[in-house]
């Protein structure tokens, strides 16, 4: 199958013209394939290539500069314009034990090197040769479970390796409106059940929760997390009915801080922030809750100085009271 890249441009045909030049394979790989399959535009274009991906991405960034992660067999590149660009070998992943980061060697194929992602849908991969661009490789179904709308691993042990996964799949369960499939969803209450989340870092879990709480519409995945008994391992507040008009993340998380049962400042403390976000975040929430009822009237005049996600939050907080 030949699909149309919306946002097709120099940069990708210019990176097939290289590869083939060397010898190699290319092609743009996950989320990427995912939305031009679904006709939408994609800038997070990572590069899959056959071989070493260093030579193709030093001649790739021309007089730019390039940064090599050797463990994990990928390169970094910068064009002399700032753009970024990730170049990545076949690999295949193995975990030493559960929620562990995976030990990575190279794979002999594509169909090998997809089989480590997360979900079908995101298992595919474009070719970015000149005589095959467009090409879809779909060897795992993903162009089927997207037509079909289901979210579905690729193997059984699949969030016990990496529970991110979980946190994950309400994510593109709310943005795309899908639903993981009878098999998928047993493996979800079995490693939620087995604990699997509890053995994540708090870095690794926060990281998943700003990322729900970047998406247009967080509270469906918050919803979806609660119903599954995963967003225990995060957070523990009720009663987000205002998240969703809420814009800016920092005021969603300070928002969700500030709901009963959260913890508010001791929440906002164990997620482990960045003090030039943790603390602007606590002293939104000790304004949250003013002497007074000043619910009709907003913010208050002398707190019109904050930052505006401050202020965002302070007036979705006093709504709640």
């Amino acid at each position: 199958m030949k699909i149309e890249i919306p946002n097709q441009n120099e940069a990708l045909a210019e990176a097939g013209r290289l590869a083939a030049a060397l010898g190699l394979e290319l092609y743009a790989v996950g989320g990427c394939a995912r939305d031009w399959l679904l006709g939408r535009p994609s800038d997070d274009v990572d590069f899959l290539v056959s071989g070493d991906p260093l030579p193709l991405a030093r001649a790739f960034a021309g007089s730019g500069t390039i940064t090599p992660f050797e463990k994990f067999r990928t390169v970094r590149a910068f064009t002399p314009d700032g753009r970024r660009f990730d170049f990545a070998g076949f690999r295949r992943e193995t975990y030493p034990a559960p929620a562990k980061l995976p030990v990575v060697e190279p794979a002999g194929s594509l169909a090998e090197d997809l089989l480590r992602r997360d979900f079908t849908c995101n298992a595919m991969a474009v070719s970015l040769l000149p005589a095959s661009f467009g090409e879809l490789a779909d060897p795992h179904g993903g162009a089927a479970d997207i037509k079909a709308g289901r979210l579905r691993v690729l193997h059984p042990l699949s969030f016990r390796d990496d529970p991110t996964r979980i946190y994950r799949c309400a994510r593109f369960a709310a943005r795309f409106g899908w639903k993981p499939e009878a098999g998928t969803m047993t493996l979800i209450a079995e490693a939620v059940a087995a604990g699997m989340p509890g053995l994540l870092s708090v870095e690794r879990l926060r990281n998943e929760l700003i990322k729900i709480l970047k998406e247009a519409k967080p509270a469906a995945a918050l919803d979806l997390l609660s119903g599954w008994k995963a967003l225990d391992f995060i957070y523990r507040g009720a009663g987000w009915s205002r998240l969703d008009a809420v814009s800016d993340w920092r005021a969603r998380l300070t928002y969700l801080a500030g709901l009963p049962g959260a913890g508010g400042e001791a929440f906002l403390k164990g997620l482990r922030l960045e003090r030039t976000l943790s603390v602007p975040m606590i002293k939104a929430l000790s304004l949250a809750a003013p002497a007074g009822d000043t619910r009709r009237h907003g913010v208050p005049a002398q707190y019109r100085d904050l930052e505006p996600f401050q202020s965002e939050a302070i007036s979705a907080l006093r709504e709640e009271k």
